[in-house]
């Protein structure tokens, strides 16, 4: 919708032409472009504060344009995780060796890492990333592992041919979940859960970084994991996904997340969603 409004004649356009003609209010155009934006598909010009199309658009696809549905219909879930349980949730899929950003709820400081939309991480140095990777088909994720290793500082983290890498992943398709502790950043550790669509294929995944001077891992795994298993399970279903139907291709055991006791509402539906 909002690409198909740039044309030959009217290459670039501003936040209020734009508003105008896909008829839409401008906070739901600018939340929009800021994905595209952060995608590589848009570019703004400052100077005279519109907006163009870029060269990268001629590769989007379908997972790039599923990607901002998906925005959509996860906000209200990552909102309500993040309200109940005081802390930032951040939603990414894969771009080749990155971790793209594509939407984040904030419901504290900053922490070490960029949390915003639009930003990139490395794969491999992030939960969120690791849980990406891990259940990617390995016809998909040879190529990402080769590519990744290409970098030396790469390498010297995760073996000269990505052994280390490989067992991670492992654990973490067995565990169905992704844990990073100060690994890569000090002060800060996170946890990470794979979101799948109807065809039981990774589309993105949902993380919680925390300050590790103020959550140990023991609390962050116990206290903190379970919800955002649960949302992260919820958000699949709504997409369609249905574990009963792609449990032998996975192959990972059921994970029967269990809500906290003072959030027992964060197994309720966010309102305005119809999953139905």
């Amino acid at each position: 919708m909002i690409l198909e409004a740039f044309s030959p004649g009217t290459p670039r356009i501003a936040l209020q032409q734009l508003s105008e003609r896909v008829d839409l209010p401008k906070v739901t155009i600018f939340r929009y472009i800021r994905t595209l934006e952060g995608l590589g598909y848009i570019h703004r010009d400052p100077a005279s504060k519109t907006y163009n199309l870029t060269p990268r658009v001629m590769l989007l696809g379908y997972t790039a344009l599923a990607s901002i549905d998906l925005r959509e219909f996860a906000l209200p879930y990552l909102q309500e995780l993040s309200r109940l349980t005081s802390q930032n949730i951040n939603l990414g899929i894969i771009d080749k060796t990155d971790v793209v950003y594509i939407e984040c709820v904030k419901s504290r400081r900053r922490l070490h890492v960029p949390n915003y939309v639009g930003s990139r991480l490395s794969i491999y140095r992030t939960s969120i990333g690791l849980a990406l990777l891990a259940f990617l088909p390995e016809a998909d994720l040879a190529p990402i592992i080769e590519m990744i290793l290409k970098t030396p500082d790469a390498r010297q983290y995760l073996g000269p041919k990505g052994q280390l890498l490989s067992e991670k992943l492992r654990k973490v398709h067995t565990d169905g979940y992704a844990v990073n502790d100060e690994q890569f950043i000090s002060g800060s550790r996170g946890i990470a859960a794979p979101i799948f669509d109807e065809r039981g294929e990774i589309e993105a995944a949902i993380n919680m970084p925390v300050f590790s001077s103020e959550v140990s891992l023991n609390h962050l795994l116990s206290n903190y994991l379970p919800s955002l298993l649960d949302t992260a399970k919820r958000i699949s279903e709504g997409r369609g996904y249905r574990k009963e139907l792609h449990v032998d291709s996975k192959k990972s055991r059921e994970i029967n997340p269990r809500p906290l006791r003072r959030q027992e509402e964060i197994s309720r539906q966010p309102k305005g969603i119809n999953t139905s």
